[in-house]
C-alpha cells in the first residue's frame, strides 16, 4: 500500500522511535525510505541564543543535522532498507510537506512525546501542522514512557 515512506527525525527519543517504526514498515519490501531532517531557522523554536545567519553557528547546526541523519541511516542499513536522506533549512512542517510532495511520498512517519493537557499544545505544533497540510497519510508514533 505504501511505497514511498518519509520519516522525520530530529534526534529526539520520540523521533528515533518513529525512525524505528518507519524502518520496520520498509524492511523486507521494495519500499523506499526517505529520511528527513529539517534545520529550524526560527530561533523561537530552536536555540534562542543561536543566530543561523552567523557562518560558524550555521555550520554547527548543519553538523548536528548530519550526525542525526547518520544515526538514522546506520539503522536503515542494518535492517537492509534502501534510503535517501534530506536535510533542509526552513520551517519544519513546511519543509516536511514540501519534501513529501516533491518526492511523491504516500506516508509520513513522525514521532511525538505523547503528552497531555497544556504541555500538548506546544509540543504538538509540528505534528499538527504536518497533519493539517500533508498531501498523504501521516502516522504519528507516540513515545510512551
Amino acid at each position: 500500500m505504501f511505497e514511498k515512506i518519509m520519516v522525520a527525525t530530529g534526534g529526539s527519543p520520540w523521533s528515533n522511535n518513529a525512525v524505528g517504526t518507519a524502518i520496520q514498515l520498509a524492511a523486507g519490501t521494495n519500499r523506499e525510505l526517505r529520511i528527513a531532517h529539517i534545520l529550524e531557522d526560527d530561533p523561537q523554536y530552536g536555540q534562542p541564543d543561536w543566530d543561523p545567519s552567523e557562518p560558524q553557528v550555521k555550520e554547527q547546526i548543519e553538523e548536528t543535522g548530519r550526525s542525526i541523519l547518520q544515526q538514522a541511516t546506520e539503522r536503515a542499513e542494518q535492517a537492509g532498507v534502501a534510503y535517501t536522506t534530506y536535510m533542509a533549512w526552513g520551517g519544519i512542517p513546511e519543509q516536511l510537506v514540501h519534501i513529501a510532495q516533491t518526492e511523491g511520498c504516500d506516508l509520513i512517519v513522525m514521532g511525538t512525546r505523547h503528552l497531555t493537557g497544556d504541555k500538548r499544545l506546544m509540543t504538538g505544533r509540528i505534528c499538527n501542522a504536518v497533519l493539517a497540510t500533508s498531501p498523504c497519510p501521516v502516522l504519528v508514533v507516540p513515545l510512551v514512557q
